[in-house]
């Protein structure tokens, strides 16, 4: 089905790309649906089936932020970083379906009612941009569709974001002294963007740790030699760890979540929940990685929060571990 769905792709594509395209504009966690106002429920439903990934901030947040907009302003929001367009049935009166109808041609226009209704294209209007063309006979022919391909749907959005993310931070100016300082001390370095200020970097306590205003975040690295790389390892560990290591914070150990993911290639334990002051009512969303190195053994564990009240929090930890991945040990 996700063959089916490259052949229109790459052909639309092939159609467009002479032309000169300036960088996508709009928040690059912003989805904006041009969509008939009949139709937006359904569609808002069917979209939450690949943008359904929330983060406790205390209060659950997306990612993802879906805006609807008419499709008669098509022309002034067609190079919108994540643009989608969505139309049901076929119904040429409805101007989400006139739209994609108008963008994709009768032939394959009649092919989303029948086969594949999501079509994928980057760079189709303006550079850095992801096109999304929903088009279906029903909803439930959509959301079959949605169902067996939402990891792969969302995981295109997820890799725009980390890429336009990164040309912001990551990939120009950069703190490349402290860097090579890291490799050489430590034998491990990490990206660290211009303008986040260095706490602390403890040889003797085996602890880095670097922060940034407006909002607040961290972002710190503790290691230990030896394996310690087990589920039991690592609950003892995050009871002790922030007291010890940033001493005004702690996790509430009410909602701490442990799961076994991979790290860049590595496997690792992933710790994510909500930190507290000891002293403020201050608190908001972390999470950590701890993995093992197997070349020097050592014990890893790398971890970020955000605090930002009233603001956004989910953007800001996306960011924290898009810094959090550059991280090298070998």
């Amino acid at each position: 089905m996700i063959k089916r769905s490259f052949i229109i792709f790459f052909t639309i594509i092939f159609v467009i790309s002479c032309e000169y395209k300036r960088d996508a504009i709009g928040g690059n966690d912003d989805i904006v649906v041009l969509a008939a106002k009949e139709d937006r429920e359904k569609i808002r439903n069917l979209l939450s089936i690949i943008f359904n990934e929330t983060i406790l901030t205390p209060s659950p947040e997306s990612f993802y932020n879906i805006k609807f907009a008419d499709p008669e302003s098509f022309s002034a929001l067609k190079t919108q970083t994540n643009l989608v367009v969505a139309s049901i049935g076929s119904y040429e009166l409805n101007p989400g379906t006139k739209l994609a109808k108008e963008l994709l041609g009768e032939n394959a226009f009649k092919k989303t009612l029948t086969e594949v209704p999501v079509i994928l294209s980057k760079d189709q209007f303006a550079k850095n941009q992801l096109f999304m063309i929903l088009s279906g006979s029903t909803p439930d022919q959509i959301k079959d569709y949605l169902v067996a391909n939402d990891e792969f749907i969302r995981n295109q959005f997820d890799e725009n974001f980390f890429s336009k993310q990164s040309q912001y931070f990551l990939e120009n100016e950069r703190q490349e002294e402290l860097e090579k300082d890291l490799q050489q001390k430590y034998n491990w370095n990490m990206k660290i963007p211009w303008g986040w200020e260095l706490i602390k970097n403890d040889s003797e306590e085996s602890f880095f740790w670097i922060g940034h205003e407006l909002p607040f975040r961290w972002i710190a690295v503790h290691w230990r030699d030896g394996n310690f790389f087990s589920e039991e390892e690592v609950l003892e560990y995050v009871k002790e760890y922030p007291q010890m290591y940033f001493e005004s914070i702690r996790y509430n150990q009410e909602y701490i979540n442990i799961e076994f993911k991979d790290f860049k290639s590595e496997s690792s334990y992933e710790v994510s929940g909500l930190w507290e002051s000891i002293d403020d009512a201050k608190g908001g969303p972390f999470r950590g990685y701890l993995f093992y190195d197997y070349e020097n053994d050592r014990t890893f564990y790398i971890s970020y929060l955000v605090f930002n009240p009233g603001g956004k929090k989910a953007f800001y930890m996306r960011q924290l571990e898009m810094i959090a991945k550059t991280i090298d040990i070998n």
